[in-house]
């Protein structure tokens, strides 16, 4: 719930009025006074705000540093969908700045309105750091020379050879906007009193440019595939951050879509996964160092036929494509929704983490995630229940053994979570192969049955989600459908 104007106006002026005494506080202390505080505060050295006459800074310590967090959040609050488009320390900026120049340079009285007005400065500031940027992440993909392009919700992943003739002209064009921009930057600077002998020539500028250009596609043209995902209204930070979860969360859905096995080795070029290029030193017995060199893969990966079968899996592609969108266009999400971004990164989880036990444990977390709206005692049948009755639901389970690898699978993931490990290896490849499996089936039917769901009900909540599982258990899934079909919600925010 958000909070009236006029209460946040009340916490604002407390903060800021707090604030205030702990910069009279540390402005009434000598040098040697402050140096003294400082070696026993040491972590208050790093607390300080700009001097309102733009020379240095001056301290206001921890105390008053975590009150400008607060002014921080109840700035967001003024806002909340701004909240997911900027980042937390350009928020901070912006509130610092507002306060230096309404409180310390204009010197007005610290009252409500000078409360309110700071706070709306501050969201003024970050309004105008929101822009629009399509991002290049190079990946590494699938084999073979058709097609040039293919698209998982807002993310295209584009051929190299086709990404760099498509942007020839634009590559170029860039190079000459890039160095004006820098060349004004350079005037500025001096304009500004830098030493002009310390600042690069126009011919400099153009050097400089060219050469972080080719540097940057010469990093990009080792890799087979460059996906393409444009971020809407966010700061670059953010929106930088908000391009490589979308990207993470596309190979995620193709893992779902494709299986766990044929995918393991697609990814994003920069990924945390692991080094690509990598050595190892080792000394034998007889203390004699031995060196090795290893090289990833840099070659297009996975199953040849991957097309066909994403296009066989079109309406899944879609529904969890969709899923996406409020990535890169930050808005707020609907339970079912956020459940099921949660699902998917679970599971892309699940298949890069080199440990079989803490997959398995993903693999679980998954279909909870999707399946079960509150906890309840016997938990172990419940879960095997639910799994089988939705699979069943979507003729997943022809030959009706959902139910007993669900079973086994649960206590598989309790055993690791609250008891014994595996005795053998051979145990965890066989319950890590069944974990893949039927998560990966549970996200495939819960495209369509969330799809159901939003379709006959506005927006389940947790208690919602549960009845419906509850009587799915009962009735199986014809209701649902029917319900579906009267169009209850006029749209839905996954389709």
């Amino acid at each position: 719930m958000s909070l009236p104007e006029e209460k946040i106006a009340k916490r604002a002026l407390k903060a800021i009025e707090f604030i205030c005494r702990q910069l009279s506080r540390f402005a009434k202390m000598t040098p040697v006074e402050l140096m003294a505080y400082l070696r026993k505060n040491p972590k208050d050295a790093f607390c300080n705000i700009p001097h309102p006459k733009g020379n240095g800074h001056i301290h206001c310590g921890s105390l008053a540093w975590n009150k400008l967090n607060e002014l921080v959040d109840l700035t967001i609050e003024l806002d909340h969908g701004l909240g997911r488009r900027v980042g937390r320390k350009l928020a901070k900026e912006a509130v610092i700045n507002a306060f230096v120049k309404r409180v310390l340079q204009e010197a007005r009285g610290v009252d409500q309105e000078t409360a309110m007005l700071l706070l709306k400065d501050a969201l003024t500031i970050l309004r105008e750091k929101l822009v629009v940027i399509e991002h290049y992440l190079p990946c590494v993909l699938f084999p073979g020379d058709t097609p040039t392009e293919f698209s998982v919700g807002p993310v295209t992943f584009v051929r190299r050879s086709k990404f760099f003739d498509d942007k020839k002209s634009v590559l170029k064009h860039s190079i000459h906007v890039n160095t004006k921009a820098h060349i004004q930057c350079v005037k500025e600077a001096i304009a500004q009193g830098f030493p002009q002998e310390r600042t690069h020539t126009k011919d400099e500028s153009r050097q400089l440019v060219r050469k972080l250009q080719s540097r940057a596609v010469k990093a990009y043209k080792d890799y087979p595939w460059i996906a393409c995902v444009k971020v809407s209204d966010c700061d670059e930070a953010i929106s930088k951050e908000r391009a490589i979860q979308a990207t993470e969360m596309a190979l995620h859905i193709i893992r779902i879509l494709l299986g766990a096995k044929p995918t393991r080795e697609i990814r994003l070029a920069w990924s945390r996964s692991g080094a690509l290029r990598s050595a190892h030193l080792h000394a034998d017995v007889h203390g004699v160092i031995h060196a090795s060199l290893c090289a990833d893969s840099l070659e297009p990966v996975g199953v040849i036929n991957w097309h066909e079968a994403l296009i066989r899996a079109n309406l899944e592609l879609d529904i969890l494509g969709s899923a996406l969108i409020p990535i890169v266009n930050p808005v707020e999400t609907t339970h079912l929704h956020q459940r099921l971004i949660d699902a998917i990164n679970w599971f892309g989880d699940a298949v890069t983490d080199p440990n079989i036990h803490s997959s398995i444990v993903k693999y679980v977390s998954a279909i909870e995630r999707l399946f079960f709206g509150k906890f309840e005692a016997g938990r172990t049948k419940l879960f095997a229940g639910r799994v089988r009755d939705v699979l069943k639901a979507f003729n997943c389970d022809e030959e009706h053994h959902v139910y007993t690898k669900a079973l086994e699978l649960y206590k598989t993931r309790s055993a690791l979570v609250h008891g014994e490990q595996f005795r053998t290896e051979d145990e965890s490849f066989n319950s890590i192969n069944i974990a893949s499996e039927l998560s990966r089936m549970c996200l495939l039917c819960s495209a369509q049955l969330y799809s159901m769901m939003l379709q006959a009900f506005e927006n389940p909540d947790s208690a919602k989600l549960e009845e419906i599982m509850k009587r799915i258990n009962d009735e199986g899934l014809n209701w649902l459908a029917e319900a579906a079909a009267l169009g209850c919600a006029k749209h839905s925010p996954i389709r």
